[in-house]
């Protein structure tokens, strides 16, 4: 019978890398309607595979692993006509930087979609939540210089379509 983890443990787990899975789920397409739907099931896996954790790898390591999966089997469910829409903000930047920040960060979006995915999985992971890609290959599985060469293409990529999209803006 499977041993469940003490309670403060857990919640030092839970309280230490919540944040960081929610962001990761976001960035890794996850619906912002299902963001938190997503981050529950992450925490939910950990305490039943609890006892799965061996600690050769960090605790927010595993979590990334489970988060990848989650994230996958997430947007699969998904809709392909859910649109993801920014909320609406109540203060801040006035509504002229506001609407390009948005077209801005819309248009990003766009572009990272064109990215292959396992390609797009990296490059996000890495540049944009600040994970190593050893704790990447570790979570996924994945060959280290496999991942170290789709981190190389996607940044060359995105770079490319980066520029392209600036000189159709001139």
């Amino acid at each position: 019978m499977q041993k469940p983890p003490d309670s403060a443990d857990f919640g030092a787990l839970y309280a230490g890398h919540f944040r960081a899975v929610w962001r990761t789920l976001q960035r890794l397409g996850v619906h912002p309607g299902s963001v938190d739907d997503a981050t529950q099931e992450v925490f939910v896996t950990a305490w039943r595979r609890w006892d799965d954790f061996e600690g050769r790898s960090s605790e927010r390591t595993w979590l990334l692993g489970i988060a990848i999966r989650v994230a996958s089997d997430t947007r699969r469910k998904q809709r392909p006509t859910e649109e993801v829409s920014p909320e609406l903000q109540t203060s801040g930047p006035g509504p002229e930087t506001m609407t390009a920040s948005k077209e801005v960060s819309r248009r990003v979006e766009q572009l990272l979609a064109t990215l292959d995915p396992e390609r797009r999985e990296v490059l996000l992971l890495v540049d944009l939540e600040g994970y190593s890609v050893p704790e990447v290959a570790t979570a996924t599985g994945v060959n280290l210089n496999t991942l170290y060469t789709r981190l190389r293409a996607a940044r060359q990529q995105f770079e490319d379509l980066v520029k392209r999209e600036a000189e159709e803006l001139r």
